[in-house]
């Protein structure tokens, strides 16, 4: 149960119970697939005998437990589904295994890459998509609550309210610091909205991609004036990559959270270093 909790970078299996369960409220046959998907991506990394202890926090399943809930989220199940889901579950174990060798920080991109490549062969794999009518309200500061809950698609205000209080639970000034710089990024953008109001088609992906970045940044322990950097960079390539990509009919999913925490955690890696090379 670890794998769901990862996803907020949390490493605890009780937390990811939690988070499981109210995903279960909010859409059940995500949850379902959600946990067929960790399960899977648990088996391969025993398979792989990838370290234990790593395994135990959902280190290397909390993409695969992703992909899961995202596949349940967006199209309906059946063989073909289940197959190609079992296939970008393995890859997303071996691709984060990869990644961790090096000491590279995964987050989600191994999430991004199979979801990027199922998107490219939907054509092939003819899967169904589902309806869904869940949103969030832009014009509310509520809207940051619900941005947290849909990160793992969770889209109801009362039960992203919900996400929000088990992370608390767990690293409660992490996440509220990362909640303060999701609303301060959201500030601005129905601000720059009321100027430009197709900036509006994106407040989605930056609600989600703002919250993880600065969510990100704090547990990577960077200040909080680079947490609110990497939020506002996220914020940013949502609305490059949203105008290039919404029009083609390709979602970003959480790529811009990645690319800005990447790039962050690159231009102060020499600023961490250095204290401790003095130190020496």
């Amino acid at each position: 149960m670890a794998n769901f909790a990862q996803i907020y970078f949390i490493p605890s299996a009780g937390i990811g119970t939690l988070l499981l369960a109210v995903l279960a409220l909010s859409d059940l046959a995500a949850a379902v697939t959600g946990l067929a998907a960790s399960v899977t991506a648990t088996g391969t990394a025993v398979a792989m005998r990838l370290p234990y202890a790593q395994r135990r926090t959902g280190l290397f399943g909390y993409n695969g437990a992703l992909t899961g809930i995202a596949f349940g989220a967006l199209w309906q199940p059946d063989p073909i589904f289940a197959a190609w889901l079992a296939v970008c579950v393995a890859l997303t174990v071996v691709a984060t295994a990869a990644l961790v060798r090096r000491e590279l920080p995964a987050l989600t991109g191994p999430f991004v890459a199979v979801m990027a490549l199922s998107w490219g062969m939907l054509p092939w794999l003819e899967l169904t998509s589902r309806v869904s009518s869940a949103t969030c309200d832009v014009g509310s500061p509520g809207f940051m609550f619900c941005s947290v809950g849909q990160v793992v698609f969770v889209a109801p205000l009362v039960l992203g309210l919900l996400t929000w209080y088990l992370l608390a639970l767990w690293n409660a000034r992490a996440t509220v610091w990362a909640l303060a710089a999701g609303l301060a990024v959201w500030v601005i953008l129905v601000v720059l909205a009321s100027r430009w109001p197709s900036m509006a088609a994106q407040a989605g992906g930056v609600g989600i991609n703002a919250f993880l970045a600065a969510l990100g940044l704090g547990v990577f322990g960077r200040r909080l004036t680079m947490r609110l950097t990497g939020a506002a960079l996220a914020a940013v390539i949502c609305v490059i990559l949203g105008g290039w990509l919404t029009p083609r009919g390709w979602p970003y999913f959480t790529l811009p959270f990645n690319l800005a925490v990447w790039i962050v955690l690159s231009a102060t890696a020499r600023d961490r270093q250095g204290p401790r090379a003095d130190d020496a």
